[in-house]
């Protein structure tokens, strides 16, 4: 491969040490992971190349490095919530969730380098000006549901206009408020719920006002100027942003993300949510079932996407809940039966322990049988390598449900300040026991993260306040500008250090990283976990513990 000076090449190795000199015996400079971005600075010698890399230049192998860009997925620690950052192999931006408050959005800053990016129109930048770049595309954003902790933190976002929304997909469940006179006299309407009105048939109740094409979204939020529903007054700063951005509803009627379909090397299957054809005064629509109170509907429908690229599986499902895998489970595993049932009656005969009789160990044998076969038949759909634990690891899930993904890793994304102990140890006990091979990997942004405790967290607010001190003593206005700047620049860069678990794979090499709290040495900063294909199982397998252990 011939190397051209400024070009971009990408880390090709499970891991590689960049070094102050051509040659392996040399001191470390930094420790890159597949698929890290490079700049060739132009030097060579003889195998070797010099580097730029994660804000530091040194010498790398040429045998480590390509010109092939990989797929990576940061699982960025946004605290209580979700948070999901993908960058494709040509380039394309996707997030999924960004949490409540403002971690993905500093996240963005530094990863993108917003703070010093210049955009006409933005901080009074003119068309002409030396520099000046267009926003930063946001190919692909997609949320999984309208909870706060899922999409709030996208309001910040949406409202630089640094960055440009172009599609924003979502359940096509919307929060909004339905006047009396507005109501539908044939539809019901439950208290406390502002989804819109139900249709009522056969026992069940069916979300009828759903919001399923671009043009409805526009319209809604052209009709609510003045909201006080969050959910609706993040998308409308998207549409503010960017007024001709689409808003896309999913369900697996849908199959696949357009553009990433079953043909094109990186797919987004769409797994949820299911709908049901329902027909209400002569007019059939697409329905979304109710499946409890309003919170539990919308964490039920959740977007289920299963991302897949060559041999790699990752299953991506919000905050699905008990009821909504129920329902998941008698579609996907060809059953009448409700899943949760079938558990607490198995339970209810395990607990007799010597004391059940023959009867009732005949049922406890079928019920297991049954439960096998469920799981046999979900699984051609769900099972996947790696997961992002459904709702932070809470305790509404079932342990079917978990038996039927399979797993190799669970990636769980939970924070401090919540009123659940997320993650629930029943929970993390679940992901262990019905997760595939004999050490599956349970990884925590949580327990990842890299804040020091006590002496350091306060070094770090006094460095504040020597920031906060020279800004106000700054001698002129674009010295205090540029102090501002370097100030959050620090902030930015403390979320990126913070819990972020990353997964990296050409769909062939899969690892899954986090970094070292307190590095021995700047060869070994980051704890690698690598997956490699068993051609005998055919599936994905951990075979290797990373370098902290």
């Amino acid at each position: 491969m011939a190397l051209r000076k400024n070009r971009n090449y990408f880390v090709s190795d499970i891991e590689v040490v960049l070094r102050n000199e051509s040659s392996d015996g040399s001191d470390a400079v930094n420790h890159l992971l597949l698929g890290d971005w490079l700049r060739y600075t132009g030097e060579e010698s003889s195998d070797w190349a010099r580097m730029r890399s994660r804000g530091t230049t040194g010498w790398l192998p040429k045998s480590s490095f390509s010109d092939r860009r990989l797929l990576e997925v940061n699982f960025v620690d946004i605290g209580q919530g979700d948070g999901c950052h993908i960058v494709t192999p040509d380039d394309q931006i996707i997030l999924i969730d960004s949490g409540e408050d403002d971690n993905m959005y500093r996240f963005l800053n530094w990863r993108y380098n917003l703070r010093r990016l210049k955009v006409a129109g933005v901080d009074d930048i003119l068309e002409g000006d030396q520099g000046t770049r267009g926003p930063v595309h946001l190919d692909h954003v997609i949320i999984s549901h309208p909870d706060k902790d899922h999409y709030f933190g996208f309001k910040k976002i949406f409202e630089n206009r640094k960055l440009k929304p172009l599609r924003i997909y979502h359940n096509s469940l919307v929060e909004r408020t339905i006047r009396r006179e507005e109501r539908d006299p044939g539809l019901r309407y439950y208290s406390n719920d502002d989804l819109g009105g139900y249709v009522k048939t056969q026992g069940e109740s069916y979300a009828w006002d759903l919001i399923t094409t671009n043009q409805k979204m526009h319209d809604l939020i052209a009709a609510h100027a003045s909201t006080r529903k969050l959910y609706l007054s993040t998308l409308k700063a998207a549409r503010l942003n960017n007024p001709e951005v689409q808003f896309i509803a999913l369900s697996k009627d849908d199959e696949y993300i357009d553009g990433f379909g079953e043909s094109e090397p990186l797919r987004f299957k769409v797994l949820g949510p299911l709908t049901e054809a329902i027909t209400y005064n002569d007019e059939s629509k697409r329905c979304l079932i109710r499946l409890g109170a309003e919170g539990i509907t919308k964490n039920g429908h959740s977007v289920i996407l299963q991302l897949q690229m060559g041999k790699l599986k990752v299953m991506l499902g919000g905050d699905l809940n008990t009821q909504s895998e129920d329902y998941l489970l008698k579609h996907y595993g060809e059953t009448t039966r409700a899943v949760s049932k079938l558990e607490e009656r198995i339970y209810q005969l395990q607990a007799k322990g010597c004391s059940i009789d023959s009867d009732e160990t005949q049922e406890l044998a079928e019920k297991r049988t049954e439960i096998d076969a469920i799981v046999a038949r979900a699984r051609r759909h769900f099972q996947v390598d790696i997961t992002k634990a459904c709702h932070h690891g809470s305790h509404h899930f079932s342990e079917t449900f978990l038996r039927t993904l399979n797993a190799v890793v669970t990636v769980i994304s939970s924070g401090d300040d919540e009123g659940y102990s997320h993650p629930r140890p029943d929970a993390l006990g679940s992901f262990g026991k019905y997760s595939r091979g004999i050490r599956p990997l349970i990884f925590s942004t949580e327990l990842a993260r890299n804040t020091r405790e006590f002496t350091n967290v306060y070094d770090y607010f006094e460095l504040l306040k020597t920031y906060e001190k020279r800004i106000e003593e700054a001698f002129s206005p674009s010295e205090k500008k540029r102090l501002i700047r370097e100030m959050q620049e620090r902030r930015d860069r403390n979320v990126v250090v913070y819990g972020m678990i990353t997964l990296r794979t050409d769909g062939e090499k899969v690892i899954v990283a986090q970094k070292i709290e307190a590095p021995r040495k700047l060869s070994e900063k980051w704890d690698i976990h690598e997956l490699r294909y068993n051609d005998d199982m055919h599936e994905l397998a951990y075979v290797r513990s990373g370098k902290a252990h």
